[in-house]
């Protein structure tokens, strides 16, 4: 089982948004979320996989819940998967930057949160059969934004807390740009009071400070989006 909580977590809210913006349900999205899960899940025997190549069993797991996932997919979205093929363009990329770059490269890092941002337009299209880039856009971007608060703080490098800054204040335009609503981001207040102070709390602390947000994130996206 992948391990990254945050990883996790990002897919559930993710999804989560797709839901409530649809304003509408589906007990379809059930399985929808497991084939999304299973895809994500396979990242652990991928990784070991490539670490230690020629491990069969690795290769083995990561190949069936990849046919998994992709065979609900199948089933969920029939006709309507070549509308939706251009998206394998970001798990592509994600591949290959980790192949060649590894997984902790920031390239990477940011196509790995584009990703899971996907399971928003998922969840909305199979609710609505409509492909929402806008919404893509501003979840991916919500989310990417805390690559570099991660970064800031691991590192503690002024070109990362800069950037951290600077990837908000795009955000905010970007957004501005696709006519989303800018109160969307007010919990990324918090990233770049961490990047300009680097104030230290303790771990767990910290991961309820992301929880917060994620749970205001969702609230903010279905109430204003």
């Amino acid at each position: 089982m992948l391990k990254e909580y945050g990883s996790w977590s990002v897919l559930i809210v993710a999804f989560l948004i797709g839901v409530g913006v649809s304003r509408t349900f589906s007990w379809a999205v059930l399985p929808l979320f497991l084939a999304l899960a299973s895809l994500i899940n396979s990242k652990q025997a991928l990784m070991k996989w490539l670490r230690r190549s020629g491990d069969r069993i690795a290769l083995g797991v990561f190949l069936g819940q990849v046919v998994l996932g992709a065979v609900i997919l199948l089933l969920l979205f029939a006709g309507d998967v070549p509308r939706l093929l251009w998206l394998l363009i970001i798990p592509a990329a994600y591949l290959l930057s980790n192949k060649i770059a590894g997984e902790h490269f920031i390239l990477t890092e940011l196509l790995g949160f584009t990703l899971l941002g996907l399971a928003a337009v998922l969840a909305k299209f199979l609710l609505t059969n409509g492909l929402d880039v806008r919404l893509f856009v501003g979840v991916s971007l919500y989310f990417t934004a805390g690559v570099f608060k991660i970064k800031a703080v691991l590192l503690k490098k002024m070109q990362y807390r800069v950037l951290t800054v600077l990837y908000i204040i795009a955000a905010v335009y970007a957004y501005h740009r696709f006519h989303i609503a800018f109160l969307i981001l007010l919990p990324l207040v918090e990233n770049i009071a961490t990047a300009i102070t680097l104030y230290k709390v303790r771990l767990q602390t910290t991961g309820w400070i992301e929880v917060a947000k994620s749970i205001a994130v969702l609230g903010l996206f279905i109430a204003y989006y």
